[in-house]
């Protein structure tokens, strides 16, 4: 196998594994995004029971239910920055997952053309050594 071949092969298996790394990782990401939104869902509920009930309640479970309130919205706050961040960060990957696995196409396409020529050359050189065919013409 000529030298270039060998060279774009390895070049593909390198493409390769940094494509199976980026698949991870926009998987991984995935993952930590929908913990996240999983959160902010959980967050929701717990804010929406803490609402304060139609009938009278004492002072003392007033400002527990406010601090409570002030803690969740807090905590939903932090929720939904991460999952707009988390959600940049897979686009983010996602496009150099698209890019990686172009250039994979690319140096495969180069692997073939590459192996087709050297195939034309070498059949190229056997016909050169093949003895001349005598003509039937009768000349």
């Amino acid at each position: 196998m000529p030298r270039k071949i060998r060279l774009l092969n390895l070049m593909k298996m390198r493409e390769a594994l940094k494509l199976r790394q980026q698949a991870q990782v926009v998987s991984d990401l995935n993952t930590e995004l929908d913990k996240s939104r999983d959160i902010q869902e959980r967050l929701a509920r717990l804010i929406e029971a803490n609402a304060p009930p139609p009938e009278p309640i004492t002072a003392f479970n007033l400002r527990s239910r406010a601090w409570y309130g002030r803690q969740m919205q807090e905590q939903m706050e932090l929720a939904t920055n991460r999952s707009e961040f988390l959600q940049q960060e897979v686009e983010t990957a996602r496009g150099a997952l698209a890019q990686i696995k172009s250039r994979e196409t690319v140096i495969e396409e180069k692997k073939q053309l590459a192996r087709r020529a050297f195939h034309t050359e070498r059949e190229k050189r056997h016909e050169g050594m093949m003895p001349p065919r005598p003509n039937k013409g009768g000349h």
